[in-house]
């Protein structure tokens, strides 16, 4: 298997931000309500994601790597500004502005795509959480819309049940190393 591909698939399931950390797997968690809904946002966030991934990323690994934190909290900001200029993460969630849940994903794939160095396999990288992250979001969305249509108790029907749904996802994901 090519590095790139390799970089690609990696990046879509392993080291996806959204099935292998709970901070990036709380955005997608909270926003989708169905699946129906999902599909536009969640090709925003990936645009944004592949992005910030590729332009961070790639300084990121051009500058001595003293700088890299600053660099991904710049590109973060700046995809957080640019989903808000769409339309996204306008509300609240718990008392906290949705715009807050979205910078960890967008600085955690800056700093997985760094890792490859070349640029090639940076853009790989970027591409593989981006679309990872639109898949996991659409399926979190029918996820979160099956359990409240169900003919359940209400103690099924919460978010919970979607976090453990995400876990599961994490632990069948993390079979697929394709090293």
């Amino acid at each position: 298997m090519s590095d790139i591909a390799r970089a690609f698939l990696d990046s879509m399931l392993i080291e996806n931000p959204v099935v292998m950390t709970f901070v990036g797997a709380l955005l997608a968690a909270v926003l989708p309500r169905s699946a129906r809904s999902s599909y536009t946002p969640a090709l925003r966030h990936a645009l944004a994601l592949f992005l910030a991934g590729m332009i961070g990323g790639a300084i990121a690994a051009a500058l001595p790597s003293v700088a890299a934190p600053a660099v991904y909290i710049v590109v973060g900001l700046l995809g957080v500004g640019s989903l808000l200029a769409v339309g996204e993460l306008r509300g609240e969630w718990l008392g906290m502005p949705q715009a807050v849940l979205a910078i960890a994903p967008l600085v955690g794939v800056q700093m997985l795509a760094t890792t490859y160095g070349d640029f090639d396999l940076v853009v790989a990288a970027a591409g593989g959480s981006a679309i990872g992250f639109a898949v996991m979001f659409v399926l979190v969305g029918a996820i979160r819309e099956s359990s409240r249509i169900s003919e359940t108790t209400d103690t099924f029907k919460t978010n919970p049940v979607v976090l453990f749904s995400l876990a599961v996802f994490a632990i069948v994901f993390a079979g697929f190393l394709f090293w």
